[in-house]
């Protein structure tokens, strides 16, 4: 059971979680993306093209953001999961310049794992702060 202050739920917009999980937790101001892959909402599969499969995970934040009232300048601390830091990063870096130009860019950590769902090379978790 959770809390009635907690909100879990998953945006129609966006493709169904491959397993038992949510896309979103709201908690107070607080808003937390699960880690989101590279998945074509139309068809629940990751796209080919490694900077496309990059830049759809921005583009999944961006609906998730939105289905609570939220934009990616909301994004209050980034996580992200990759399996080979050299090759991966910089498209990581990129993509998220053509979503925050300059700057300000939100906090970030970044990781290399020895694998992910589906044999993913990146993925992405996110919170968001949402002001009073």
């Amino acid at each position: 059971m959770h809390s009635p202050q907690l909100k879990y739920h998953s945006p129609a917009e966006l493709f169904e979680p491959t397993g038992p999980w949510s896309i979103l937790a709201e908690a107070g101001p607080l808003v937390f993306l699960a880690g989101l892959r590279g998945l074509d909402p139309a068809t629940s599969r990751l796209l080919d093209d490694p900077l496309e499969r990059t830049r759809q995970i921005f583009i999944n934040m961006q609906l998730a953001a939105r289905s609570v009232g939220l934009d990616l300048n909301a994004v209050m601390r980034l996580t992200v999961f990759v399996t080979d830091m050299k090759a991966h990063r910089p498209l990581v870096n990129q993509v998220q310049r053509e979503f925050w130009g300059d700057g300000p860019y939100p906090p970030r950590t970044i990781v290399e794992v020895s694998g992910l769902n589906q044999d993913d090379f990146v993925e992405v978790e996110a919170t968001l702060y949402r002001p009073a």
